[in-house]
């Protein structure tokens, strides 16, 4: 529960640029460690923590008793009240929050707001009031994992292309394997946040919570073995496609078996969350609380991207027409074409080939995170947590 200044009796909130909990009141800091709640109970399983609802949208939010904040994390209505105290599941570590609220929004309007198709309007919203800081719950586990594959790639014979199929199988021995405890948030973005780096793991200590939110597992044994063959499975993926050689490979079909060895360990891993809504869609920007790697993308103005399309376009077409007028001139203002029209035209082409197919690459790309973004299961995951 409430931890206090033992100089003033003011709330203590862990600031994660001094690694200290420090006193809004009078000033004073500690390490987690030196401060004793009497109130708890180290060696029991559980912690005690409590119960908001939010008259405004129903949300259930779950802090702890030195909370910052006053408001629904989820609608941002001020309305909350308490309800009820819960026991939850004691982890057995944390990597306690490194980077600061502050940190995290200029890491965001770094990596996605100086793009100029984002919408101006949007640097209204990614600011350090919006973000909240959770904990969410991880397994890491050690697995032993075998996997057989079914592979096909393409292969050139002279003038045309070929698929060919393959066979892989083998075994590995996987150590430390981070599998997100929650059945809420989306795999692949909890895949992106990554790397996590456990060195820097503490004891669990609620002291650490105070300021921030946390959500524990909801997952039983059966579905924690499942998300580690996945995440095995990927992992697996990414080095036997390599031992290919081809192009355009692809797993068509695979069996694998999976032994999570001894007993995983409970973690808390740091995450910041910016949700908002822009043009009444959900949007959630993640940023690695260890590491400030960002996840997400922002929406994007489509007259902007029109624009840019078209200015590009024609930059290319004026080009085009200048290299074939240089065609006719011996002499003159374009005589200097008429030595490189014929290498112009070929690099021109090679050059807008290479363009459109990155950018169409680039944009599946952003697609696809936009899709992370915009789920509705991630905005729903704020709906809900503790600390």
């Amino acid at each position: 529960m409430a931890v206090l200044c033992e100089n003033c009796a003011g709330r203590l909130i862990f600031n994660p640029a001094s690694q200290k909990l420090e006193c809004a009141t009078c000033g004073s800091s500690f390490y987690p460690e030196d401060v004793e709640d009497k109130y708890a109970d180290a060696s029991s399983k559980y912690y005690d923590t409590r119960v908001y609802t939010c008259n405004h949208c129903g949300a259930e939010i779950i802090t702890s008793d030195t909370e910052v904040s006053t408001f629904c994390v989820y609608c941002g209505n001020p309305s909350i009240n308490f309800s009820r105290i819960s026991k939850e599941y004691r982890p057995d570590g944390l990597i306690p929050f490194q980077v600061t609220k502050e940190d995290a929004i200029r890491y965001i309007n770094i990596r996605l707001l100086k793009n100029p198709i984002v919408p101006k309007e949007l640097k209204s919203k990614c600011v350090a009031e919006n973000l909240r800081g959770i904990y969410v719950p991880y397994w890491i586990v050690n697995a032993e994992y075998t996997e057989a594959d079914f592979l096909t790639g393409k292969v050139k014979q002279g003038k045309r292309t070929e698929t060919r199929c393959y066979s892989r199988a083998g075994n590995v021995s996987f150590k430390n394997v981070p599998v997100d405890g929650s059945r809420i948030l989306n795999d692949d973005v909890s895949c992106k946040l990554e790397p996590f780096y456990l060195e820097d793991s503490k004891t669990f200590d609620e002291d650490y919570l105070n300021g921030f939110y946390s959500n524990t597992s909801d997952m039983r044994y059966n579905d924690l073995r499942n998300s580690a063959a996945h995440r095995c499975h990927k992992l697996f993926e990414e080095d036997v496609v390599k031992t290919v050689e081809a192009k355009d490979v692809k797993i068509k079909d695979y069996i694998h078996w999976i032994d999570i060895a001894d007993d995983p360990v409970y973690m808390m891993l740091p995450v910041w969350f910016l949700t908002f809504k822009y043009n009444e869609k959900p949007y959630t920007i993640l940023v690695n609380g260890q590491t400030g790697k960002v996840v997400g993308t922002m929406p994007w103005e489509k007259k902007r991207v029109v624009a840019i399309g078209v200015s590009v376009f024609l930059f290319v077409v004026a080009l085009f027409a200048l290299l074939w007028v240089s065609m006719y001139f011996e002499h003159g203002a374009f005589y200097f074409f008429t030595i490189f029209n014929a290498y112009g035209f070929a690099g021109l082409l090679v050059g807008a080939s290479a363009a459109f197919t990155a950018g169409i690459v680039g944009i599946r790309r952003i697609w696809k995170n936009l899709r992370l973004t915009q789920s509705e299961d991630i905005f729903k995951y704020v709906k809900k947590r503790q600390g």
